[in-house]
C-alpha cells in the first residue's frame, strides 16, 4: 500500500522543504518532493505542520510506571509503547548498577522478547553500570559498583548478543582494557559516572571509548589539585572533536546557557539528545514514584517536571520524553529544527550503527513523526504503520 503525507514542512538533513510530500511503501520511504503524483492508497494531511524522522533514544531506564530493572517482558514493551507515543521509534533499554545476578535477570527477561521477535522499538541494551566510579555515583548504588571486568563483558556479550552499549568509568582499574575489549566486540563504549580528568579521557578515547554519558552529570568539571586547576571530563568532552556527548535536554538537568554552550562547542553531529527517563516519565507533578526497582529503589516525587528526592536536595532522574527534548532545544536553546533532528535521530542512529533510519531520506525506514505548527505530536508512524 502506497501511503502519503501531504502539505508538510519536511525536516530534512539539508533544511526544511516546505509544502512537500513524502511517500512510503512497505515500511520504506519512497519519495520526497513537491512533484505531481498519482493518488496514493492512503493520505495523511500534515496541514502545514512539520514532519521529522522518528526519534532515537540511546539512554532510557523506563516510563509509563515501569523500569527495565524489574519490568517483565510485557512491562518492557509497555515502556517501549509509552515512549513510542511521544515519537521515540528506536529505544535502547538501559540498566542501572546492581549485582551481576540482578543485571543478568534483566538481560534474561529482555531475551524473551528478543527470541520471540517482539521487541517493538527496542534495538538493544545499554549497560550503565556496574563498572562506574563510586566518586561519581549520582543516583547509582556505589555499594554495588564493581571494577571493570573485560572477561565478564566478553561473557555477557556472548550470552546476550543484544548488548550494544556500555557506560563505564575508564579511570577505575580495568577500565581501559574494558574499553578496548568493548570496542573490539563492536560495542559503543561511553564514559560516564567517571572521576576521570582531561588527560585520562584523552587516554580513554585511544582505548575504545567514543562517547560521554549525560555530559555534566556524574563527571568531573574543572577542579583543583592542591592549588592548581585541572581540566575534567566535561572540558575533554567539549574539546575533543571525535567524542560524541549525550545531553539530557529536559530543561532541568542543564540550564539554557549550558545547552547553548554544548551545542556551540560540539555541533549537532556530535550530540545525542537523551531522556535518561525513569519509570515516572510522562507523569504529572505530584506523582510519587521510585527510582530503580520497586522493591529496593529510591522513593522520590515529581516536581517542576523532574524527579526529586524527598529532601529536595537532588534530582532523582529525568521524567522527560523525546518530544519534550525537541521543545526545550527549540524554545530554550533556540536551535533550528534540522539541527535538532540530527541530535534526536541522525546522530544517535549513526553512533549505534543504525544506518537504515535517523533521517527522512528515500530508502530509509519509514519511522516518522508528524507535528503541528506548535511542534505538538499529531501522528507517529513506526515502520510504515500509524501508531494508535
Amino acid at each position: 500500500m502506497i501511503q502519503e503525507i501531504k502539505g508538510a514542512n519536511l525536516v530534512l538533513p539539508t533544511g526544511i522543504m516546505e509544502n512537500a510530500t513524502l511517500r512510503f511503501e512497505d515500511g520504506i520511504i519512497t519519495y520526497i518532493g513537491n512533484g505531481s503524483l498519482p493518488t496514493a492508497d492512503r493520505v495523511l494531511d500534515a496541514d502545514g505542520g512539520y514532519v521529522m524522522a522518528g526519534f532515537v533514544d540511546i539512554h532510557c531506564h523506563g516510563g509509563g510506571g515501569y523500569d527495565f530493572m524489574d519490568a517483565t517482558p510485557d512491562g518492557m514493551l509497555e515502556i517501549s509503547k509509552h515512549h513510542l507515543y511521544h515519537g521515540t521509534t528506536t529505544l535502547f533499554a538501559t540498566t542501572m548498577t546492581d549485582t551481576y545476578e540482578a543485571i543478568e535477570a534483566v538481560l534474561s527477561r529482555y531475551r524473551e522478547l528478543y527470541e520471540r521477535g517482539e521487541l517493538l522499538t527496542l534495538a538493544g541494551v545499554h549497560l550503565e553500570g556496574p563498572w562506574l566510579s563510586p566518586l561519581q555515583c549520582g543516583a547509582q548504588s556505589s555499594e554495588k559498583m564493581a571494577k571493570p571486568n573485560a572477561q565478564m563483558l566478553r561473557r555477557l556479550v556472548e550470552k546476550y548478543p543484544f548488548i550494544k552499549r556500555v557506560t563505564a568509568a575508564p579511570e577505575v582499574e580495568g577500565g581501559m582494557e574494558l574499553g578496548s575489549v568493548g570496542a573490539y566486540l563492536g560495542l559503543n563504549m561511553s564514559m560516564g559516572h567517571t572521576d576521570a580528568d582531561f588527560d585520562t579521557v584523552d587516554k580513554a578515547r585511544k582505548n575504545g571509548y567514543t562517547a560521554l554519558t549525560h555530559l555534566y552529570s556524574g563527571m568531573t568539571g574543572v577542579f583543583r589539585r592542591n592549588a592548581y586547576r585541572t581540566a575534567g571530563a566535561v572540558e575533554a568532552g567539549l574539546y575533543f572533536d571525535d567524542l560524541t556527548v549525550e545531553v539530557i535536554a529536559d530543561g532541568k538537568h542543564l540550564p539554557k546557557g549550558l545547552l547553548r554552550l554544548i551545542y556551540k562547542c560540539k555541533g549537532a553531529d556530535k550530540i545525542c539528545l537523551i531522556t535518561d527517563a525513569m519509570r515516572g516519565a510522562g507523569s504529572p507533578d505530584g506523582t510519587e514514584t521510585v527510582l530503580g526497582r520497586l522493591a529496593d529503589g529510591v522513593p522520590c516525587i515529581i516536581e517542576d517536571g523532574v524527579a526529586k528526592l524527598y529532601d529536595r536536595q537532588s534530582f532523582a532522574g529525568s521524567v522527560a520524553t523525546t518530544d519534550r527534548l525537541l521543545a526545550v532545544m527549540h524554545s530554550l536553546a533556540e536551535v533550528e529544527l534540522p539541527e535538532i533532528s540530527k541530535m534526536l535521530s541522525a546522530t544517535p542512529a549513526r553512533l549505534m550503527g543504525l544506518f537504515d533510519r535517523g533521517s527522512l531520506e528515500v530508502g530509509k525506514r519509514a519511522d516518522i513523526v508528524i507535528l503541528n505548527k506548535d511542534l505538538k505530536i499529531k501522528n507517529v508512524i513506526f515502520k510504515g504503520e500509524t501508531v494508535k
